[in-house]
């Protein structure tokens, strides 16, 4: 069996490489070419967060939202009207599949046009929109189809829209793994030849106490409490375990 460890991402890092891809195009036969443009910083940290499913960072998402709408926070409706939001969903068919009740059963498209308009105002929401886009990717996952069909639906996937999200999937993977943190210090490690810092003794034992559920046994420490203080906020979820307590 093989044992997948958790990935404790840097924000900041991963970002950058995000600013990186929105201001890039792709022009055959394959060439990346800067296009500039000011990157949205606060999207894509929203769009980062809105890639995430159960805490673990889904790049398909992020490499999708690149070919739809190459990461710009705005977007216009595609494909005649009927492609919509950061991910340019059809309402159409992300509706019956996803939200209706009786799924496709009884589905005819050309009486629920007030159906499809409202849906697709709800696909301009970044959360409802990377939420159906979970969906998707679970629904081809269980059928053992690539990402690809994003696009082609259940025909057969553009070479060339295919070459190009297989390119930002790999590429998103491997900046999730050189943004992972224990990775970022081990090569500062190495590159200075010095370890880093570790956390004090005292800041360890408070951490370990409150992970254990153990009362406080030296408030009077700051140090001490920090480290109790930092694994509340684990708990909570409100913070990513420090590399040193891994």
């Amino acid at each position: 069996m093989m044992y997948l460890l958790p990935v404790f991402l840097s924000l900041s890092c991963f970002l950058s490489k995000l600013e990186w891809a929105s201001r890039v195009e792709i022009e055959k036969p394959f060439e990346l070419v800067e296009v500039g443009g000011q990157p949205d910083v606060d999207y894509l940290t929203r769009l980062y967060e809105a890639s995430h499913k159960e805490g673990e960072l889904d790049v398909r998402v992020l490499a999708l939202a690149w070919m739809e709408t190459r990461l710009k926070s705005r977007h216009s409706i595609g494909d005649s009207g009927r492609a919509c939001g950061p991910f340019q969903i059809h309402a159409r068919y992300s509706y019956p599949l996803f939200r209706r009740k009786n799924g496709v059963v009884g589905w005819v498209e050309k009486n629920e046009r007030e159906t499809i308009q409202v849906e697709c105002g709800r696909l301009k929401r970044l959360d409802y929109s990377a939420d159906t886009v979970h969906r998707l990717l679970d629904y081809f996952d269980h059928r053992q189809m690539p990402p690809c069909h994003h696009n082609s639906g259940f025909g057969r996937c553009d070479s060339w829209y295919e070459e190009r999200l297989d390119f930002w999937v790999t590429y998103f993977q491997t900046q999730k793994l050189l943004c992972d943190e224990r990775m970022i210090e081990t090569m500062a490690m190495m590159k200075t030849g010095t370890p880093v810092a570790s956390a004090p003794n005292e800041k360890v034992q408070g951490y370990l106490d409150a992970m254990a559920g153990k009362p406080a046994e030296n408030q009077n420490n700051p140090i001490y409490m920090a480290g109790y203080a930092l694994a509340e906020r684990v708990k909570k979820g409100e913070e990513e375990a420090p590399t040193w307590a891994l």
